[in-house]
């Protein structure tokens, strides 16, 4: 699958390259190439040639993205401070974290990140890239009690963040903080799984980076996604009060 989609990226490159007009020199022999990329649009007619060269892989991969690899027996949305599609997303970290590490803690991931629903019904594998469009790699830290309670602390600013075995209680403005049921404490050390994009600084949880990196996976988030899929075939995420602000 890999293959057929470098492959067809290569080929769109290949005939949708936009660019002014670029002149190459070539010293040794002296003589001038020069060459004008045209902006792609309808009035320009098909290649006949190139169409055939890409129909067997355009093919494939339109066979292989709509392969069915679940189901989800409830809608699969984005929300704050909780979400069922949040919550499936931070499930997949934490399972596929636990295959490196055993003593993973919990999983958090930014919901921003998170590109499209999925709805009840047949998944398929191009609601994978729907959802998770980005390269992005699951990462296993280490973190001190204070640096975790301070990326706690963030995740509540932005009003809730997904999250998986962790849940967060605010009220009146005190935080309490549980991972596997047990409160959080400042002198503890906790591993965490979650992107690489947050560990190196994106997204809006800057105490991401005072993570220690334990485990660089090389898992791309969407590869687990689809791998979780196939593994578990119906998913029901249920809003279980993982994150509580009052």
């Amino acid at each position: 699958m890999k293959k057929v989609l470098m492959l067809c990226v290569l080929l769109l490159i290949f005939v949708s390259c936009v660019s002014k007009p670029e002149t190459v020199y070539k010293k040794q022999q002296g003589t001038k190439f020069q060459w004008y990329h045209s902006d792609v649009s309808k009035e320009i007619p098909e290649d006949k040639e190139v169409v055939e060269l890409i129909k067997p892989y355009k093919e494939q991969l339109y066979k292989e993205m709509n392969r069915v690899i679940g189901y989800a027996e409830v809608d699969l949305v984005r929300g704050k401070p909780e979400s069922t599609l949040g919550n499936f997303v931070a499930d997949v970290i934490f399972d596929t974290a636990k295959h490196f590490d055993k003593d993973v803690d919990c999983a958090i991931t930014n919901s921003g990140g998170l590109r499209a629903p999925i709805y009840k019904g047949e998944i398929r594998v191009k609601d994978a890239f729907n959802l998770m469009p980005f390269q992005n790699r699951i990462v296993i830290l280490r973190f001190s009690g204070k640096d975790f309670l301070e990326l706690i602390r963030e995740i509540v600013e932005n009003n809730g963040e997904p999250v998986s075995n962790l849940t967060i209680t605010v009220n009146d403005g005190l935080i309490d903080a549980y991972v596997d049921g047990k409160q959080v404490e400042d002198y503890k050390t906790y591993k965490v799984a979650t992107i690489d994009y947050l560990y190196k600084g994106g997204g809006s949880m800057p105490a991401m980076q005072r993570g220690e990196l334990v485990k660089d996976t090389r898992v791309l988030l969407r590869e687990a996604i689809i791998e979780y899929i196939k593994k578990h075939k119906n998913i029901n995420e249920k809003i279980e009060g993982r994150i509580v602000l009052q």
